[in-house]
């Protein structure tokens, strides 16, 4: 059955112009001007449909909403989006459990991705990400996630930025035995704003903020995103949460590949990490995975041939020789991105490298510099002399974050 979206905007314009951004995704996409005829249409919506709420109408806020869903047990995923941002309007969207707070300008670059993302079978980013790559790394992930996903086990995903974690995570709910019931996304980079503005006894604790969105669950799937990111505090906070649970939810945790060190280092609590890990998935970095590099960049040439109404058939010999070769630091989003300028840019029928205009420095030192256990230290040393000093050169050519260079230098002396 086709997910239900449902645009609840006063502005006629605006609301068409989302409406056709999100038509080819084999959603029912319905429309509303006010909340009170919301309501009448969402009561027929299911777990897993989607709202997109301006923060402000004529007869109530998108905050209301959200506490009306919640009180007749509608388990929709709700986006606010507004013409005007601010910090209170964004804590109270969050803490009613909004799955983003997007300004309108940002609604092409942030919202429908996230939409793509949650709607899963889409024939635009998914499915390339998920089922049509070759590489040996990537095949062996999403081989395990098949393994876990009819489990209860729970599972951490780790993978540096950009390379599909998050999608990865929501593959496994829909494979799960848990896809029938709520799967909340929380991104562990805005739990913050749970606690701004939390000083007055009517507010909830930030304890029962987050205890919330466990609940909201109702005994599904919470996916933890960059769970790196959490404070000490939310991490304690997170691990007290999850033991004391009526209704424990499997949990699906994304992180970046230092974790492991932050937890050896004392910067995340190794009982919650244990907890989270009963499962563990590392998706590889696209430099790791050649046979990859140029099924992705064709497939999105394609597309994007579509979006700009052009007609490139193919990169030429140089321009996918400087592709392989790139670092990619940014991986998969990164790739999206220098192939959707560069057919922007092109004139003719072939991408060469002048058409390349990548996000990180083009060079393909970094393949001198891969680390290896038994020569770690002495490749780091060499990095950071081949980037003149410069720690996050250094951590491009390292094809590591700066924050594990950091770790790394401090664990081996150098300065």
């Amino acid at each position: 059955m086709a997910r239900q979206i449902i645009i609840i905007d006063n502005n006629v314009s605006d609301s068409n112009e989302i409406k056709r951004l999100l038509s080819g995704f084999g959603a029912d996409i319905i429309q509303a001007l006010r909340i009170c005829s919301a309501k009448e249409l969402l009561t027929k919506f299911k777990t897993g449909d989607i709202v997109i709420c301006d923060f402000k109408l004529a007869d109530g806020n998108a905050v209301e909403l959200m506490e009306w869903l919640d009180h007749k047990n509608i388990g929709c995923n709700v986006f606010v989006i507004t013409d005007v941002e601010t910090v209170a309007d964004a804590v109270t969207s969050f803490r009613a459990g909004a799955k983003d707070y997007i300004n309108k300008r940002l609604i092409r670059e942030l919202l429908i991705p996230k939409i793509k993302t949650l709607i899963g079978r889409d024939d635009d980013d998914n499915f390339p990400l998920l089922f049509s790559r070759k590489s040996d790394g990537y095949l062996r992930a999403y081989s395990a996630a098949n393994v876990v996903a009819p489990t209860n086990l729970n599972v951490m995903i780790i993978g540096e930025s950009g390379v599909g974690k998050e999608p990865l995570a929501h593959e496994i709910y829909d494979m799960s035995q848990q896809c029938d019931r709520p799967c909340v996304l929380m991104d562990c980079g805005t739990l913050h704003y749970l606690a701004l503005n939390n000083n007055t006894k009517q507010q909830p604790t930030l304890l029962d903020a987050v205890a919330s969105q466990f609940r909201k669950a109702q005994g599904g799937t919470v996916i933890l995103d960059n769970i790196q990111q959490l404070s000490t505090d939310m991490q304690s906070i997170m691990l007290h949460v999850i033991a004391n649970c009526k209704q424990p939810p499997r949990i699906i945790a994304t992180a970046s590949p230092d974790i492991s060190e932050m937890v050896i280092g004392g910067g995340f609590l190794s009982a919650l990490f244990y907890k989270i890990k009963e499962f563990t998935i590392a998706l590889p970095p696209l430099r790791d995975c050649q046979d990859d590099i140029m099924l992705l960049a064709d497939f999105y040439f394609r597309h994007y041939n579509q979006e700009f109404h052009k007609q490139v058939k193919r990169f030429d010999a140089s321009a996918q020789k400087e592709m392989r070769v790139h670092s990619w630091s940014g991986n998969i989003r990164e790739l999206k991105h220098v192939v959707r300028v560069a057919v922007l840019k092109s004139r003719g029928e072939i991408i060469t490298p002048k058409e390349l205009d990548f996000d990180t420095p083009k060079t393909g030192a970094h393949i001198q510099f891969k680390l290896k256990i038994d020569d770690e230290k002495s490749k780091i040393t060499s990095a950071i002399v081949h980037a003149n000093g410069n720690l996050t050169q250094a951590a491009n050519l390292l094809g590591i974050s700066l924050r594990t260079l950091l770790v790394k230098r401090k664990k081996y002396g150098l300065k």
